[in-house]
């Protein structure tokens, strides 16, 4: 009996730890706003969906604030009804999401997503 307990211990902190899941955002597009499941989310592994709700094509470009030469991470364009998505990793700091379409980001197509 010790010794099955003993083993059990032993495959208990033997076991290889689960990574943690990665963050979730959505991201609803329609004319022309976005609006975010959440605000901020923690740094590490990410999925970013962008669901199209209106009745234009839209994309999602993130690009880290603050940066001179941000790294823009990027969702392709996505026609009405539609869903895509990016999956990578945030890093601390503020993301400007926003639409690269010609005149969309200008009309109100960006947002800011807090990671910390």
């Amino acid at each position: 009996m010790r010794r099955l307990l003993f083993i059990a211990v032993l495959l208990v902190f033997a076991a290889p730890a689960q990574a943690a899941a990665p963050q979730r955002l959505l991201v609803e597009a329609s004319e022309f706003r976005f609006t975010l499941s959440r605000t901020t989310v923690k740094p590490g592994r990410a999925i970013v969906q962008l669901a199209i709700r209106g009745e234009d094509p839209h994309d999602l470009k993130l690009r880290k604030l603050g940066k001179v030469r941000a790294q823009i991470a990027s969702v392709p364009e996505t026609l009405p009804g539609g869903v895509a998505e990016w999956r990578g990793k945030l890093s601390k700091g503020r993301w400007e999401l926003y639409c690269s379409i010609e005149g969309h980001k200008q009309a109100g197509m960006r947002s800011v997503l807090n990671v910390k």
